[in-house]
């Protein structure tokens, strides 16, 4: 199988470890790097021994290079012109979530790679993890029948620093639509209603909101409350938040990425987790690859994940506004 040739557009603190993903990878060969500051250069060349040649600080110029596939691994403001460029120069495009800064920049990036025969993926890598993975094994087995409703918990105390901590509503922007992606796989629905509230702890080092309480209803009268925070004392959950599916036969609950299956006898049992071949980052890569090889749509294309994003948007809207939002907003539903 011939490698897949991929520019990585962003090579800061996190696209630094993208950096270590995508040479790991047996399928895929990295060729070039693209990043606006030179320190960041300087930290990539030292991660992946790429000469001098192959390290620009401008997609224009990077984009002359022979290549398949572009990585961007940049701020969310960055994101529309950034794959807009790559894809109108012949490229496919995989990028870190989320999709977008804003609905609109979504939309018209949906509209541009529509019109193009490439791919356009975004990486929701939380969907491809062991436990996420053994608990849609179970769902989809039909374990515990038709859901019915799920609770969701996410609380961890986190400090980034940078962009993230000026952000008005920096849990929903920026690490709910892991969750809300979640949810729309689980449960294999779509939402059609949500009411949020989103709020600043006192004690918050975040300028804007990390905390927020969400109620969403999704098709077939399927009920999700949500409750996340990024300034939370006490114990934290994992990356992927805690839960509980309940169903008409029994209930699954994800705690400490643990799994457990209870019947309708209300008996849990631990299930084993899945194996899988690859991390959740790398797994992704490898769908983006995949899909370039047989040019059947990816899992998380932008056709899919534009709904998870819309989820966030109307989410955001609604803890502004104070009211109800419906879903859609307005998209071209696939």
């Amino acid at each position: 199988m011939e490698k897949i040739r991929i520019i990585q557009i962003g090579s800061g603190g996190f696209g630094q470890s993208w950096l270590e993903v995508a040479m790991k990878y047996e399928h895929v060969e990295l060729v070039a790097v693209v990043d606006m500051m030179e320190e960041n250069l300087w930290r990539a060349k030292q991660i992946t021994g790429l000469p001098g040649e192959m390290l620009f600080s401008s997609i224009d110029q990077a984009l002359d290079i022979k290549a398949d596939a572009v990585l961007i691994v940049t701020p969310p403001q960055t994101h529309k012109e950034l794959a807009i460029k790559a894809i109108q120069r012949g490229f496919h495009v995989m990028m870190e979530k989320p999709l977008a800064h804003t609905l609109e920049e979504a939309k018209e990036l949906l509209n541009v790679k529509q019109n193009h025969h490439k791919q356009l993926m975004v990486s929701q890598n939380y969907r491809w993890n062991s436990p996420i993975q053994t608990v849609k094994q179970l769902l989809d087995a039909d374990k515990i029948g038709r859901v019915e409703w799920m609770n969701y918990s996410f609380q961890r105390a986190s400090h980034f620093g940078g962009w993230r901590d000026r952000y008005d509503h920096i849990l929903l922007e920026d690490m709910s639509i892991h969750h809300f992606d979640l949810m729309r796989y689980l449960l294999n629905k779509n939402p059609v209603e949500v009411y949020a509230q989103s709020y600043r702890p006192s004690w918050s080092w975040f300028q804007g909101n990390p905390n927020a309480h969400v109620s969403i209803a999704f098709e077939d009268d399927v009920h999700v409350s949500y409750m996340g925070s990024w300034v939370t004392k006490g114990k934290e959950t994992p990356w992927n938040g805690e839960f509980r599916l309940v169903g008409e036969k029994g209930a699954i609950e994800l705690m400490e990425d643990k799994v457990t299956l209870y019947d309708s006898n209300n008996e849990g049992q631990v299930v084993p987790l899945v194996d899988l071949p690859y991390d959740d980052r790398t797994l992704s890569v490898d769908h983006f690859v995949q899909s370039i090889i047989s040019g059947n749509q990816p899992a998380t294309s932008i056709e899919d994940n534009i709904k998870s994003y819309e989820l966030t948007c109307a989410a955001i809207e609604s803890a502004v506004t104070h009211k109800v939002v419906n879903l859609p907003l307005s998209l071209v539903q696939n």
